[in-house]
């Protein structure tokens, strides 16, 4: 009997003494566990909204921000085009500044023909104003000014007609902005014509010289400001990058072109609030790639300062770094697995964390 209970006694004293030595000195590690989104660098979106008009969108995912936000209006009525460089998906690498595509606008080079042809006829009007002209002169002014409405007032016509065509399908944009473009030279040769018969016929004093003058300064520099804005509808890429030929799902706008600046990968990863206690930024954690299984090296970040809901339970949204040559099998808008594990901890702890883990689950 004494056998007996001196035999329990050891085995009490020695399960005690393991457990005392483990939770002194057994260190495992606490591994959190969960899923993330790959996301590129930096990316550059080019696309169309449902009204026709162009985005450009520039973005920062390492900062969570939006560098550039731009929208190209088109005017209703504009026959506005835009054609993408031919050699642009020939590739499958864009630099920095390198040209993509075009966008012509009918309404600004109608705009500048209008301009131009203005100023041409302030110029003339200038011209004619300070001199003297003959009576013979001054009639056969009117004959050009009135041969130059009936030309005019018939290209109106035509263009009207040719409108009303082209708004029904019958006849193509090309042949509706030729006819539109010479309307609107007839236009100006008729203000031209009408402005050096009245030159003619009145005469000018220095105040009206002065005028024209002004007016001729005022037409060259909105010409110039015009030229500008149409060099800049040639678009060229902000940043150097790979084309990705899926071009991702928006229910707000088409994606023509996407660009993204892979020399660094951000992970965004959904951590259960309870959790976050466990984690800080600098820590190292393991990215799975669902492509080949291989884990990449990440380095929290970030945090996010805000609260969200998924699934009924409160998280936030932890951002982790991957060094694109140290990255295994990862590409962008991949879903991975992620572990998190925390630095060796003792006995007594991991089984309040995972006491803790039961208790929220």
């Amino acid at each position: 009997m004494k056998i007996k209970q001196l035999t329990t006694g050891l085995i009490m004293v020695g399960v005690i003494s393991v457990i005392y030595l483990a939770f002194q000195h057994l260190t495992p590690t606490y591994t959190i566990t969960g899923q993330g989104v790959i996301y590129p660098y930096r990316e550059w979106i080019l696309a169309k909204n449902t009204d026709g008009n162009l985005i450009n969108i520039l973005k920062n995912n390492y900062t969570n921000s939006i560098v550039r936000y731009s929208v190209t209006e088109f005017q209703r009525g504009d026959l506005a085009q835009f054609q993408v460089h031919e050699r642009v998906f020939d590739h499958p690498w864009v630099n920095e500044r390198d040209t993509v595509g075009w966008i012509y606008s009918s309404k600004e080079v109608l705009k500048l023909i209008e301009l131009e042809g203005e100023l041409e006829a302030q110029n003339r009007l200038l011209a004619l104003y300070a001199s003297g002209e003959k009576p013979e002169e001054v009639q056969a002014a009117f004959q050009r000014m009135v041969q130059a409405r009936q030309q005019y007032e018939t290209q109106k016509r035509i263009t009207e007609r040719n409108r009303t065509l082209f708004e029904l399908g019958h006849i193509a944009a090309e042949e509706y902005e030729i006819s539109e473009n010479e309307y609107h030279n007839r236009y100006q040769n008729y203000l031209i014509a009408q402005s050096q018969h009245e030159a003619m016929l009145t005469g000018a004093k220095q105040e009206q010289l002065d005028y024209i003058r002004a007016n001729i300064s005022s037409l060259e520099q909105n010409i110039k400001h015009l030229r500008n804005v149409i060099e800049s509808f040639t678009i060229t890429s902000p940043i150097s990058g790979r084309i990705l030929r899926k071009q991702g799902n928006n229910p707000d706008y088409d994606a023509i072109l996407r660009v993204v600046d892979t020399t660094k990968f951000v992970v965004l990863i959904p951590v259960e609030l309870y959790n976050m206690q466990f984690l800080e930024t600098g820590q190292e954690i393991e990215v799975i790639s669902a492509f080949n299984g291989l884990s990449s090296q990440a380095v929290i970040f970030n945090f996010d300062n805000s609260v969200q809901t998924l699934n009924q339970r409160q998280h936030i949204f932890v951002s982790a770094e991957i060094n694109s040559h140290q990255s295994k099998g990862i590409y962008t808008d991949m879903l991975v697995d992620v572990k998190m594990s925390s630095e060796p901890i003792s006995l007594f702890q991991y089984i309040r964390r995972f006491m803790n883990e039961i208790y929220n689950n």
